[in-house]
């Protein structure tokens, strides 16, 4: 059970929207507001991006599943810039026709916030990034 779930209907095939997933960099595009840059080392599992925040802070994550074009999988290794700690998030796609239901997920520890408060802003945080590989796609 994950503490956030969303579950989103996107207008993209599963491939699709699973191979934006898996190009694990651009949320710099995706949320202008907030990430400054986000730089991507490796490729496939056990690849990271370092994302630096607007507001100095950063985030390290690392691509820990990839599984069948369905699951995708990351946990944050260095965090600075968030309100909790011990993160890991689960992403699956199932097919709808020509779109995807997709359900994103995660688990942590909040620090600094209370749980009411990081779950608020993960839930939004997980609408706004499907919508935006919804429009880029």
């Amino acid at each position: 059970m994950y503490k956030v779930l969303v579950e989103k209907t996107v207008d993209l095939p599963r491939k699709k929207l699973f191979d934006a997933l898996m190009s694990f960099g651009g949320l710099e595009e995706l949320l202008p507001d907030m990430i400054a840059s986000c730089e991507v080392a490796g490729s496939g599992i056990g690849a990271s991006r370092d994302i630096k925040m607007k507001d100095g802070g950063r985030v390290v994550e690392r691509l820990d599943v990839a599984h069948d074009d369905t699951v995708f999988g990351y946990s944050i290794t260095y965090n600075d810039a968030l309100p909790f700690e011990n993160y890991c998030a689960v992403v699956t796609l199932e097919d709808a026709g020509n779109s995807t239901i997709a359900r994103w997920g995660s688990n942590w520890n909040a620090k600094g916030a209370t749980d009411e408060e990081v779950k608020e802003a993960l839930t939004g945080l997980y609408s706004t990034l499907l919508d935006g590989l919804q429009k880029t796609g």
